[in-house]
């Protein structure tokens, strides 16, 4: 299992808190799928866009692939919605993210702050329980090898898309295709965590939960260790999942929830789909490409 590179290879849909994306049960609100309301704003713009259903689109990366979906959402809402009624075992962990260089003005504040504990008694209740806290501290690789498999397919899937769908000229001056290929895959490089969530299903609060876990618990490890360019990529695996279902999962369970931390600016979230493989990548502080050689470059 390796992915290299080499030189040569070159709607607005208006959304209600309740409405929170994969929320078979509005009471619960979680489980993969949608809700009533949901699926009467899809048939309504089915009738209004006969092309409802999104492709994953070309780059992963720029500000429009890694903003949040055109939708109309009260804010405010959102975030209790997010922080309070669905994910309040999850609050020390979003705490521990915003006392790490954060401005603490960060909109999710008073959703999160906890009153009846001082600053050190918050910090002692995060802590990694493998029986009773949500989050958990994963291994960086898979060793089962179903999963190191899935995987593979995956690696392999990117990096052909990376040659076969980028078309590079070495005769020619650098261009917008050599830019992508070399930011497309830079990005895969950086990671250096991979997970594989199979059995995930539409209408399952547990599969919803599962990988909520995944993703928030491998957040958390690249913010506590700190590190530009380090990343993770969870592999999906599941007949009943569409980039569109992934896509929006990326959307309200992590761009949103994060921007509202005041973390957005330390990752870069995407959904992806190479092999037929849905997969969401998270990296944490990735440089840009240096524009200048370093001054022993023509020695």
């Amino acid at each position: 299992m390796s992915f290299t590179i080499t030189s040569s290879q070159q709607n607005n849909k208006i959304i209600s808190s309740s409405s929170r994306l994969f929320a078979a049960d509005n009471a619960a609100g979680k489980g993969f799928g949608s809700n009533a309301n949901a699926n009467a704003n899809a048939n309504a713009n089915a009738n209004a866009n006969a092309n409802t259903k999104n492709s994953p689109p070309a780059k992963s990366y720029g500000k429009k692939e890694l903003s949040p979906i055109n939708d109309l959402i009260d804010e405010e809402s959102g975030m209790r919605e997010f922080f309070v009624t669905s994910h309040e075992e999850w609050q020390p962990l979003f705490r521990s993210l915003t006392k790490k260089g954060t401005d603490q003005s960060v909109p999710a504040m008073s959703f999160i702050n906890n009153n009846d504990n001082d600053d050190n008694a918050d910090d002692i209740l995060f802590e990694f329980n493998e029986n009773t806290s949500p989050w958990k501290r994963l291994d960086a690789m898979p060793t089962e090898p179903t999963e190191i498999s899935i995987l593979s397919d995956f690696l392999d899937a990117m990096q052909t898309s990376l040659i076969e769908d980028i078309p590079v000229d070495e005769t020619t001056k650098d261009d917008e295709n050599d830019l992508r290929f070399i930011e497309e895959g830079r990005r895969m490089l950086v990671c250096t965590r991979f997970h594989v969530g199979q059995e995930i299903e539409t209408n399952s609060i547990d599969s919803f939960d599962k990988l909520f876990a995944i993703c928030w618990s491998e957040v958390n490890e690249l913010r506590e260790k700190d590190e530009a360019d380090t990343g993770s990529l969870i592999v999906v695996k599941s007949p009943d999942i569409q980039y569109d279902d992934l896509r929006r999962f990326v959307d309200m369970n992590l761009q949103r929830p994060l921007k509202w931390l005041g973390q957005h600016n330390n990752f870069e979230v995407v959904a992806l789909e190479k092999g037929g493989l849905g997969v969401i990548r998270i990296i944490h502080k990735i440089s840009d490409i240096p524009t200048e050689l370093p001054n022993n470059s023509n020695r």
